[in-house]
């Protein structure tokens, strides 16, 4: 064969591969176009694409990331381009959107629609495995149906092991606090959700706050992980990219400390087969539904740092706002002090505290524990609003693109929240909440969060026993901005700076 006749049949090869390509193209496009038509769909608005054609939008956002500004920026990002808009990164369309009917369609109505995708496997899994976080379909399911009854009302309800840490917490604060120093509540807050949250799932605390100051090996390897796959989210299809010796180290770290309490609590159920233990031990109920180290090793990583995590940011953006908001602290000491004294509260006194409740709810408008998520529509599916001029109309998203929406966004909106929607004022909860979908503090639809009673209880008998144990306390932190620092949750950055003054009756 000539070298001609080669050339020849390469390029009849490559033409014909090019054929069939835009033949699959415009038939994928007539497809679309027929599927949108016949639902009403309309284009989104379209933000900007830049001389790279966006591809250098995830490594800005990285930037961004690293600024402690993600979550503004992305607040901006809505205000120029609608409530609804689509993206593109080198040609390929992402939608972005902050309005409740859409999140509504994501999460509950259309659930079916959309899932979290290959990439947030991949990704978070080095770290959390094949947990109830990470998985889809038949896995999600079934790791649903195994980790619900774990959180009953029984187990919230017990309030004597959560004072015992609130009790360690204060002997921490007291050390360290002399004569209105500052103090970074955040990094105490972590240590307390982590001890809770060890004895609660584990049956032992790894007792952080009694380090002497010092924060625990785990907790260290724990939270290193969790910043480099939050970091990887902005780097896309790029993540695997970046993966520091260090960070294998302490996933490793990290499983194996999870493993070695699994291993434990599957050998005493071996030991003492047919015996009930006196007190509830999340990791031992869990082993009766299934004795798989790696299942029940995942299963727990998940919940442990939902547990800890959340919780931990949920106080300290409490302790940020009431620092920041004197009157508040004001007005919710008393209500604490009238109906309670210094007394440990009941869970039905937690429940029926109305103005802590307000308080509670605020600060879950401003600063949601995942403020952003996204998923990925795994048919040809619409969103309900967005399409148009008007963005009234259904907008078609196709089989593989992605939906990010935001939580925070939609919290911030002046059009469902007033004018004042960016201050932190929680007497609008007693002026008629938003129903439904508007606040989404805990997700919504099918995978809602199954620890949210357990938070907002754990969060409630926390800042009420700091209520009755400090006059008063004052925000310490010079950044004009509000910073957050966004890995699998929301937290403020750098921390809660603030002084704490003891009130002198305890």
């Amino acid at each position: 064969m000539g070298m001609s006749t080669l050339i020849v049949q390469i390029s009849a090869g490559l033409g014909l591969y090019i054929i069939c390509l835009t033949f699959l193209a415009l038939r994928r496009r007539f497809k679309n176009a027929r599927f949108s038509r016949e639902h009403g769909c309309l284009p989104p608005s379209q933000a900007p694409t830049d001389w790279t054609f966006n591809i250098s939008r995830p490594f800005i956002l990285s930037k961004v990331r690293k600024a402690h500004k993600f979550m503004p920026t992305q607040q901006e990002s809505f205000h120029r381009n609608g409530n609804t808009f689509a993206f593109s990164i080198a040609g390929k369309r992402l939608i972005m959107t902050c309005e409740p009917e859409n999140m509504k369609a994501i999460l509950a109505t259309q659930f079916k629609d959309f899932e979290l995708g290959k990439l947030r496997h991949d990704n978070w899994g080095e770290v959390l495995g094949d947990g109830i976080f990470t998985v889809d379909g038949h896995q999600w399911e079934h790791s649903r149906a195994m980790l619900k009854p774990q959180f009953n009302k029984n187990q919230i309800t017990d309030l004597e092991d959560l004072e015992t840490h609130v009790q360690n917490l204060f002997s921490r604060l007291s050390l360290a606090e002399n004569g209105g120093s500052v103090l970074n509540l955040h990094e105490y807050f972590l240590n307390f959700t982590l001890d809770f949250s060890t004895a609660f799932l584990f049956g032992k605390s790894v007792g952080s706050q009694l380090c002497q100051g010092q924060t625990s090996k785990f907790a260290q390897d724990l939270d290193y992980a969790q910043k480099v796959i939050s970091f990887r989210v902005s780097l896309e299809n790029f993540w695997w990219l970046y993966r520091p010796k260090k960070f294998t180290k302490a996933v490793a770290d990290v499983q194996a400390f999870i493993g070695e309490s699994v291993q434990q609590a599957l050998d005493k159920q071996k030991s003492e087969k047919g015996k009930t233990s006196e007190k509830y031990v999340f990791l031992e109920a869990l082993a009766r539904e299934t004795q798989d180290p790696v299942v029940l090793r995942d299963q727990m990583m998940n919940i442990l740092v939902a547990g800890r995590d959340t919780t931990a940011g949920f106080l300290s953006w409490i302790v940020y706002s009431l620092a920041r908001n004197p009157r508040v602290w004001d007005i919710l000491r008393r209500e604490i002090l009238t109906d309670f004294g210094r007394d440990t509260p009941t869970y039905q006194q937690l429940k029926d505290a109305k103005y802590l409740k307000w308080v509670l709810n605020e600060v879950l408008r401003l600063y949601p524990l995942v403020p952003t998520n996204f998923r990925y529509a795994n048919k040809n599916t619409t969103l309900p609003l967005g399409g148009g001029p008007d963005g009234l109309s259904p907008i078609f998203v196709e089989k593989g693109e992605r939906c990010v929406y935001s939580v925070y966004s939609a919290h911030r909106r002046k059009d469902i929240y007033g004018e004042d929607a960016d201050i932190f004022r929680p007497e609008r909860w007693g002026e008629g909440k938003p129903r439904g979908w508007e606040f989404l503090p805990f997700n919504g639809g099918p995978r809602i969060c199954l620890g949210q009673q357990l938070a907002l209880t754990v969060a409630s008998y926390v800042i009420v026993r700091m209520v009755q144990n400090f006059e008063r306390i004052e925000n310490a932190d010079t950044n004009k901005e509000e910073l957050g620092d966004l890995t699998l949750t929301f937290m403020p950055y750098p921390g809660t700076l603030v002084r704490l003054f003891k009130d002198p009756e305890t």
